[in-house]
């Protein structure tokens, strides 16, 4: 990712020209480029923003006209490349409930003009649109090159700098996540999660295996075969592998798979049950449930080295085990109080302490990225919903309203929760903001279902 290069440019050779009218200041598109390569990166920002700590907010209103393609010369040449680019872009932003892109067809600034003199801001208020991108696409080799422009319709002038990526061709979609991450951050101030993706357990028929799709449920990919029963993905943090349930050797073990080589190996071959497994932020240990000792207890196990320490030591079921984002934690289920509940203990030992308190079944804990709040699964009256609460027990809020939704996982910003829903026989994923608004169905592909879903980090 680079600034606008002087090499890209060195066609343009126009004066610089403000015109300053009465409806605001109207940046020409040259002198919107200056402005943007003087503009520092640490520039405040005072302008159009959304507040997304409010539930049930009103959507941005934003335009994300076509990106225009072009030719090596910086010339607008004819193509579909732009158009599928901003689409992808404009999708991402609505499924995230906080932007509402505006109908194209409503549009008085054709996106070439847009591109070539920058936005004419009287015409874009009057549909109503609070910012508008500007955006174009040319190809160098096996290159996608993008740059694009974020403006404040009311204040008329640019939202922080342009910006450039790139991928290669193949990977086109890639960079419109890109595109959509950077305007979610300018306009919300929080990181964006469009870069991400999801492994799962999909099913279609009687078998199941693992798959792997970008967040908006394009690029799937099938990890596994589905001639043995898998569970339970996790990312590692960095999202180049996965730790997965496999009964391939005829008893649950984990196991683990490198993504890109799709090579994978057995992480232990220990007595009795081998479940739950969950990496540390740091990638280096891994938090599992074994029951070598008899019964179901949390141990974690240095990857390195393959030392393995007991953590829980109670009659009861420990299993579900998950790391806070500082590695210094670790939040599970046990049902030493006579039924499911949440413990939070030191990742290295100690004694565990009970976090919830309301309702029969609070199970499968998920610990948020920013280590705020820590999603499970909420049971009570015979309904299984999705729940969050602050790692001290407090603020317990329910966030789904169904009958069967399990397996919670967070998105790499912290801010919207994927899991399963099952209705009958059938299992899909569903979304929902923190808030408990936005609820939204994840596409998996075809016709097949999914369960247990695992959110990686930003790829990039």
């Amino acid at each position: 990712m680079t600034m606008f290069s002087t090499t890209y440019w060195h066609t343009i050779t126009r004066t610089v020209a403000l015109a300053v009218r009465s409806e605001g200041v109207r940046f020409l598109w040259l002198a919107g480029l200056i402005g943007l390569l003087s503009l520092g990166s640490g520039s405040a920002w005072a302008g159009v923003r959304i507040d997304i700590t409010k539930g049930g907010l009103t959507p941005l209103p934003i335009a994300v006209p076509a990106f225009v393609n072009l030719t090596a010369g910086g010339q607008i040449a004819p193509g579909t490349m732009g158009s599928q680019l901003s689409e992808v872009v404009s999708a991402d932003l609505e499924r995230s409930g906080l932007f509402r892109p505006l109908n194209r067809s409503a549009f008085l600034q054709m996106p070439d003009t847009l591109w070539r003199t920058g936005p004419e801001f009287k015409e874009w208020r009057v549909i109503g649109a609070e910012a508008v991108v500007s955006g174009a696409t040319r190809q160098e080799g096996d290159q996608v090159i993008v740059d694009f422009f974020l403006y404040d319709v009311f204040q008329g002038s640019l939202v922080g700098k342009g910006k450039r990526f790139s991928a290669s061709q193949r990977n086109w979609r890639h960079v419109a996540h890109r595109v959509a991450d950077e305007i979610y951050t300018r306009l919300t101030g929080e990181t964006g999660y469009f870069t991400s993706r999801i492994a799962f357990v999909a099913q279609k028929g009687g078998a199941k295996h693992l798959a792997m799709m970008d967040q908006d449920g394009a690029n799937r990919v099938e990890l596994t075969q589905g001639k043995d029963l898998v569970l339970t993905p996790r990312y590692s943090p960095d999202g180049d592998q996965l730790f997965y349930l496999s009964y391939e050797t005829g008893a649950p073990r984990v196991f683990r798979l490198d993504l890109s080589s799709g090579v994978h190996s057995q992480q232990g071959d220990y007595p009795g049950l081998n479940s739950a497994p969950s990496w540390s932020p740091d990638g280096k240990r891994m938090a599992l449930t074994l029951s070598m000792d008899g019964n179901p207890e949390i141990y974690v196990k240095e990857l390195g080295s393959g030392q393995l320490v007991r953590l829980t030591n109670h009659t009861a079921i420990d299993t579900s085990p998950s790391f806070s984002p500082d590695g210094q934690k670790l939040v599970f289920n046990s049902d030493r109080a006579g039924n499911p509940q949440l413990y939070v203990m030191d990742s290295h030992g100690g004694e565990p302490r009970r976090i919830t308190f309301d309702g029969n079944y609070n199970a499968a804990p998920s610990w948020s990225p920013r280590g705020d709040l820590i999603a499970f699964v909420h049971g009570n009256g015979g309904r299984f919903q999705i729940a969050v609460i602050t790692p001290d027990g407090k603020n317990m809020r329910v966030l789904t309203d169904s009958w069967m939704d399990e397996s919670p996982t967070w998105s790499p910003n912290g801010r919207v929760i994927l899991f399963s829903r099952q209705s009958g026989s059938h299992s899909q994923l569903y979304s929902i903001d923190l808030t408990g608004y936005n609820e939204r169905l994840v596409p998996v592909g075809g016709d097949s279902e999914g369960s247990d879903p695992s959110w990686s980090p930003l790829i990039r």
